[in-house]
């Protein structure tokens, strides 16, 4: 949908749906910038100006770092098991497709007892709403987020989901350096969407566009992430 210049796209638009009827888009992926967080140890995005227009160049170029892991992204299951998928090798039904968005009021961590009474579907993909995506709104990585247990990992490996969706950086509770939730989900080839930021986006179905970047052989890769309500 077309902007008019110095109007800002909002987290919440609409697009044409294959039915001609008009849909609500939620963009779920935090802005990228240097006060965007980042988990301890990792650089922060970066960015600089190899080619300006106001400075008489031929055109705006930038150039960008940022880790595998930055903002909102796409673990494959190489990312702690090797000679599994890498990213460039996830298939596009775990990352494009209809996904369910739960909204989970509790304080510390998603456990096996929080999730077990949900209709979570087999082969399905799953969003996890917490009051993590509120957490985005620092600059600092918050060491208080709500984190899912391995048994709430366990059992969503027993529901044949076929990925997962957080909103926070990490899932994995982040004292224990094990990365237990990574390894139940990874070895079933269940990838994880993190980095989600849901705080507009009221639970329900939608249609999940999260795409990464084709990096060959990556263990991750960024992705823009967007809801289309169905």
């Amino acid at each position: 949908m077309f902007k008019p210049q110095g109007e800002t796209v909002t987290d919440r638009d609409a697009i044409r749906w294959t039915d001609g009827t008009e849909r609500k888009v939620y963009d779920i992926s935090p802005l990228l910038s240097s006060t965007l967080p980042v988990f301890p140890g990792q650089p922060n995005f970066q960015k600089r100006s190899l080619l300006s227009l106001a400075k008489g160049e031929r055109a705006n170029i930038i150039e960008f770092t940022l880790t595998s892991h930055t903002g909102t992204h796409v673990d494959s299951p190489n990312h702690f098991i090797d000679h599994m998928e890498t990213i460039d090798q996830v298939p596009l039904h775990k990352m494009v497709g209809r996904a369910r968005l739960f909204e989970l009021k509790v304080n510390e961590k998603i456990d096996a007892s929080d999730i077990e009474s949900l209709p979570i579907e087999p082969d399905s993909i799953v969003l996890f709403k917490t009051r993590n995506s509120r957490l985005w709104e620092d600059k600092e990585f918050r060491r208080d987020y709500v984190y899912l247990t391995k048994e709430a990992a366990e059992l969503l490996r027993d529901r044949h989901v076929v990925a997962v969706g957080f909103d926070y950086i990490i899932p994995d509770q982040l004292e224990n350096l094990k990365r237990p939730v990574h390894h139940v989900l990874f070895e079933r080839d269940i990838i994880l969407i993190e980095g989600l930021n849901l705080s507009s986006v009221p639970a329900g179905d939608y249609f999940l566009i999260a795409l990464p970047l084709k990096i060959e052989g990556g263990d991750g890769a960024p992705a823009r992430a967007i809801l289309v309500e169905l």
